[in-house]
């Protein structure tokens, strides 16, 4: 499936933020190029890198790849922000650095895509693999079952899961919600997730079409777990705020309570007693009678009092 669009414009922008993971980059540039599905142009947003990225790709012999060089800013966010900006395509797709896809991914979303225009979106089945590309069953086994519709309540209560890497957007779609969020370092993933969601029906391919790569140099590996419940919790306030239906609402505050307790409770492990008290009071004031916050304030001040560590 290799015909191209009429009038030059490809079919798909695909947006690859990268930055010093030039043996990695390689693969994943070679996933796209081995698409069965040939109409796409490729924006690669190098961060700076200075390990070679950019002799790599200015190397490149195919003019369906563009490099867009930036000042190194330490932020995958504001990286696919910028490649977004360059993309032209009707639809648009997204891989990490370090993530793979299988040479059918996009020919498949965009085939079933085109039978359900009620779906602006779709995402995929995923496995993960490890740093040399090995499978990993005992971690895959365990991932959501892709699920299509509307699927912001599920989304929300954490029983499905859909990465950027696996997603096929309408532009139209994406400009609609605004892009991605640059105030949410670290989950403005999942927040895009949960605003396409609010605004269009899903198409979910159960197929395995993406490989997702876990490593310890992946981004959210080198962060303190504190601050991945606080900025997971600080989408689920802005999700809060955003939604006029009560159920919705609700389910976001009780996740905002939950996140809140889990970062008391990494902050209580890391001796930040005072830190972590607070962040109880806020939980408290979302669910006052949460078993799970309330269980979570006995264990932070056992280990304040240091009956256990």
């Amino acid at each position: 499936m290799n015909e191209r669009s009429i009038g030059g414009t490809p079919v798909v922008s695909v947006v690859l933020p990268t930055y010093n993971r030039l043996p990695l980059l390689r693969q994943a540039i070679a996933s796209v190029v081995g698409q069965t599905f040939g109409d796409w142009e490729l924006i690669v947003a190098d961060d700076g890198s200075t390990d070679g990225t950019r002799g790599y790709l200015e190397a490149i012999d195919d003019p369906r790849v563009r490099p867009l060089w930036m000042e190194h800013r330490g932020d995958l966010t504001s990286a696919r922000s910028a490649g977004l900006k360059h993309a032209r395509s009707e639809w648009v797709a997204f891989l990490d650095s370090d993530d793979l896809w299988l040479p059918g991914k996009l020919e498949l979303q965009l085939r079933r895509l085109a039978a359900q225009p009620e779906c602006r979106w779709s995402y995929t089945g995923y496995s993960l693999i490890d740093t040399e590309g090995t499978s990993l069953p005992e971690r895959s086994d365990l991932l959501p079952r892709p699920i299509s519709g509307y699927i912001l309540e599920p989304l929300l209560r954490l029983n499905v899961s859909t990465p950027v890497p696996t997603m096929l957007v309408q532009r139209s779609l994406i400009e609609e919600i605004g892009g991605f969020d640059e105030t949410i370092p670290i989950h403005s993933d999942y927040d895009f997730a949960l605003r396409l969601a609010a605004c269009s029906e899903v198409l979910a391919l159960p197929d395995i079409l993406t490989l997702v790569r876990e490593h310890p140099d992946r981004t959210t590996a080198r962060l303190r777990l504190a601050e991945l419940y606080a900025d997971q919790e600080r989408v689920f306030r802005k999700a809060a705020a955003a939604t006029a239906d009560r159920k919705i609402q609700v389910l976001c505050l009780h996740q905002c309570a939950m996140q809140l307790a889990g970062q008391a409770a990494a902050l209580s492990r890391e001796r930040s007693h005072g830190a972590a008290f607070a962040a109880l009071v806020r939980a408290g004031r979302i669910a006052p009678f949460k078993g799970a916050v309330w269980r979570t304030a006995v264990g932070c001040a056992l280990r304040a009092l240091g009956v256990f560590t």
